[in-house]
C-alpha cells in the first residue's frame, strides 16, 4: 500500500485512541446496558473500517485487506474462546457454530472477490483458450502444436466479423493481417520454449493442415474464430493467450476434458457450464470437509483457503476442470479418516494421475505402512485396502486415458511439462527451486526480475530465465540436501503416526520442496486446516499465517520476489506442522532449549484411526 511512516505512525495512533475510548466507555456501564452498547460499537467499527477502507485503500488491494482482517478477527476468536474456557466461562457451543461459519462464509465471499469478476459472463478466456482446445484436438496437436496451429488458422480465415456475446459488440477484423504483423510472436513450444516471430511458422501452413481432417480443420478454425472475437479487449489479451506455455495437463485429465471439449462446438453459453464444473468441485470439496470433520474444522478451512495470498481466485475461477485434483485430494483425507481405505486409495491416485505432484502426499502414507511393517511384520489391513483401491484406478485410468490421449500422450507430456516447461519456469511459480534460484540484490546480476527484465529483447524474460536456471544448477546439491534432511526430519516425526491421513496431510511439505508449481496449486494447503482436527490449538497459526501471507503479498511489487516470499513462509508452515506431530520426548527435548519445561504439545490429542 506504500504507505510512509508518518502515515503508519497516525493510523497506529487513531485506532489506538478509538480503541481506548471504546474501552472506556464499556467499563464505564453495566448490565444490560453494557450489551447493546457493545452491539453498536461493533457495528459502528465495521462502519468505520470499511469507510476507511473505501476512502484509504487502493481498490485492487481492498479484498485482500478484508481477507487479513477476517483471518486475524478469527485467531482473535480463538484466543478469546481459550480465554473464556480458562476462566470457567466457556463460549456456549451455538455461538461458536454462528461466529464459525459465519466467518468462513465471510472468507468465501472475500476469496470470490466479493462475487465481481473481471472475466465477462464469469467464465476465463485465457484458460478455456488452452484447456478447451487442447482436449479437444489433442489428438491433432499435442502438447505442442496450439500456438502454431492457431496462427496458421488465424491466417487462413482472413477477413471475419461477428459478435462478441459479452460485450454485444459486432468485431470486424482482418485476422491474417493481423496475424502477420512483424513484431507478432507466439512462445516455441516443442523448441526452446521461448518467445519466437510467428512469420517463420506461417510459411509452412502444412505442419497443421496435414494433422486434421477436413471437417476436424474446419471445426478447430471456428473455435479459434471464436476465442479471438470474444478476446477482442483489451487489446494485448489475444496475443498474449499464445504466449503462455501451452496445454500442459497429464493424459488422465484428458479423459473428461476431451469429453466435455467435444459434447459441444465453443460458444459463451456452454463456456459457462464448463465454468460452473469447478464450482461443483470447490462446493463438493468442502461438504465432504464438513462430512469427515465437522463444522468446525470446516470452518477452519474455509476461512484458511479464502483468506491465503498464494493461490487467489483470479489465476483460475471460470476456468475449465482447474479444480478436479485438489477436491479428489482433499476425498483422499477425508475418506481415509472415515476408514473408506479403498476409495482413499484411488482417489489420492486419480489426483496424482490428474496433476501428478499430489502423489507426493503417499510419501506420508508410505511412512505410515513402512513403520507399521517394521513393527508387526505385515501391513494394517487399512493400509492393503488402500493400496488395493490404488492400483484399482491405476488399472482403469491409465489404459483409458491411452485409448483416449494415444500410445504417444505420456511420452509427449514428459518432454512438454515435466522437461520443456520446468526449464522456463514463470515468475509466479513456487517451490524450493523458486527458494534457492532467488536472490537479494539491487543490480541486475542480483538475477531479479525488477532488474532483469527487457522489453528490447525477443523474449522479455529472457536473461531472467537463464540467470535463475544457472543459479539453480550451481545450488542443485543445496536443494537435495535440503530434501533428505527434510525426509529425515518428516520419517522422525510421522513414524509413530497410524492415521494414513494425518501422515498425508503431513506430507503436503514435499510438495512444497520437490516440484516448482504455479503459485495457484497452493491451495493444496488447505490440508494444513485438516490437521486442526486433530490439534485444535493449530487453528490461531494457520489463521495468522493466512493474514501474513497477506502482508507479503503487498510488500512486494515484482512476482518473482513476491512469490519467493510466499514460499519461504509456506515452507516453515509445513514444517511448523510436522513439528506438532513430533513424539512428546522430542517436543521437550526442542522446549527445553528455548527455556521451556513445561510439555509444549500443541492440542489435545492425535485424532485416532488406522
Amino acid at each position: 500500500m506504500n504507505l510512509s511512516p508518518h502515515a503508519i505512525v497516525t493510523i497506529a495512533l487513531g485506532v489506538f485512541a478509538y480503541a481506548a475510548i471504546v474501552y472506556a466507555v464499556d467499563r464505564s456501564l453495566s448490565g444490560a446496558w453494557r450489551v447493546r452498547y457493545r452491539y453498536l460499537a461493533a457495528a459502528l467499527t465495521i462502519g468505520l473500517y470499511f469507510l476507511v477502507l473505501q476512502r484509504s485503500v487502493h481498490p485492487d488491494l481492498r479484498v485482500d485487506v478484508i481477507k487479513a482482517v477476517v483471518a486475524l478477527g478469527a485467531a482473535g476468536c480463538v484466543f478469546y474462546e481459550a480465554h473464556r474456557a480458562a476462566q470457567g466461562r466457556p463460549v456456549a457451543e451455538r455461538w461458536k457454530r454462528v461466529i464459525g461459519i459465519t466467518l468462513a462464509a465471510a472468507a468465501i465471499v472475500c476469496y470470490f472477490n466479493g462475487f465481481q469478476f473481471d472475466r465477462p459472463r464469469y467464465w476465463h478466456r485465457w484458460e478455456q483458450f488452452h484447456y478447451y482446445m487442447g482436449a479437444k484436438y489433442f489428438r491433432e496437436l499435442g502438447h505442442d502444436g496450439l500456438y502454431k496451429c492457431t496462427a496458421i488458422a488465424q491466417d487462413q480465415l482472413g477477413l471475419v466479423e461477428g459478435k462478441d456475446e459479452a460485450t454485444g459488440r459486432t468485431v470486424r477484423l482482418d485476422m491474417s493481417k493481423e496475424v502477420r504483423r512483424p513484431d507478432r510472436k507466439i512462445r516455441n513450444l516443442g523448441g526452446d520454449n521461448l518467445l519466437m516471430p510467428v512469420a517463420a511458422v506461417l510459411e509452412h501452413p502444412e505442419q497443421c493442415t496435414s494433422l486434421f481432417s477436413p471437417e476436424r480443420w474446419s471445426a478447430f478454425k471456428a473455435d479459434v474464430k471464436f476465442f479471438r472475437i470474444v478476446s477482442d479487449e483489451p487489446h494485448w489479451y489475444w496475443e498474449g493467450m499464445q504466449q503462455d506455455h501451452g496445454y500442459n495437463p497429464p493424459p488422465v485429465w484428458t479423459i473428461l476434458g476431451s469429453f466435455f471439449a467435444n459434447l459441444h462446438p465453443a460458444q459463451v453459453a456452454y463456456m459457462q457450464f464448463l465454468a460452473g464444473l469447478d464450482l461443483l468441485y470447490l462446493a463438493g470439496t468442502f461438504a465432504l470437509i464438513w462430512w469427515a470433520f465437522g463444522w468446525r474444522v470446516v470452518a477452519v478451512a474455509a476461512i484458511f483457503w479464502g483468506c491465503q495470498a498464494s493461490a487467489p481466485v483470479y489465476w483460475t475461477i471460470g476456468g475449465f476442470l482447474r479444480q478436479d485434483w485438489l477436491f479428489y485430494l482433499v476425498a483422499s483425507a477425508c475418506l481415509a479418516r472415515k476408514r473408506y481405505f479403498k476409495l482413499a486409495g484411488a482417489s489420492i491416485v486419480y489426483a496424482s494421475l490428474l496433476r501428478i505432484f499430489p502423489g507426493l502426499i503417499l510419501i506420508g502414507w508410505l511412512v505410515v505402512a513402512g513403520a507399521c511393517l517394521m513393527r508387526h511384520k505385515r501391513l494394517a489391513k487399512s493400509h492393503t485396502q488402500a493400496l488395493i483401491g490404488g492400483v484399482l484406478a491405476a488399472t482403469v485410468l491409465v489404459p483409458l486415458s491411452l485409448a483416449v490421449a494415444g500410445s504417444d500422450s505420456y511420452r509427449q507430456f514428459y518432454d512438454h511439462t515435466l522437461v520443456a516447461h520446468n526449464r522456463t519456469p514463470g515468475a509466479n511459480q513456487m517451490g524450493l527451486r523458486a527458494l534457492v534460484s532467488h536472490n537479494i540484490g539491487s543490480t541486475a546480476e542480483s538475477g531479479r526480475l525488477k532488474y532483469t527484465f527487457d522489453r528490447t529483447l525477443a523474449d522479455p524474460l529472457e536473461v531472467w530465465l537463464r540467470i535463475r536456471n544457472e543459479r539453480y544448477e550451481k545450488n542443485m546439491w543445496a536443494v537435495y540436501g535440503i530434501v533428505a534432511l527434510s525426509l529425515a526430519f518428516f520419517i522422525y516425526a510421522a513414524r509413530r503416526l497410524k492415521s494414513l491421513w494425518l501422515a498425508g496431510c503431513l506430507a503436503q511439505v514435499f510438495i512444497i520442496l520437490v516440484p516448482h508449481l504455479p503459485n495457484y496449486y497452493y491451495s493444496f494447503l488447505v490440508l494444513s486446516a485438516l490437521l486442526a482436527g486433530a490439534r485444535r490449538r493449530l487453528e490461531a497459526p494457520l489463521f495468522g499465517f493466512a493474514a501474513l501471507s497477506q502482508f507479503v503479498f503487498w510488500t512486494f511489487a515484482w512476482d518473482d520476489d513476491r512469490y519467493a516470499a510466499l514460499t519461504l513462509i509456506s515452507l516453515l508452515l509445513a514444517y511448523g506442522l510436522i513439528g506438532a506431530f513430533l513424539p512428546k520426548d522430542a517436543r521437550r527435548r526442542i522446549a527445553g532449549l528455548f527455556g521451556r519445561t513445561r510439555d509444549p504439545g500443541l492440542g489435545n490429542r492425535v485424532a485416532r484411526s488406522s
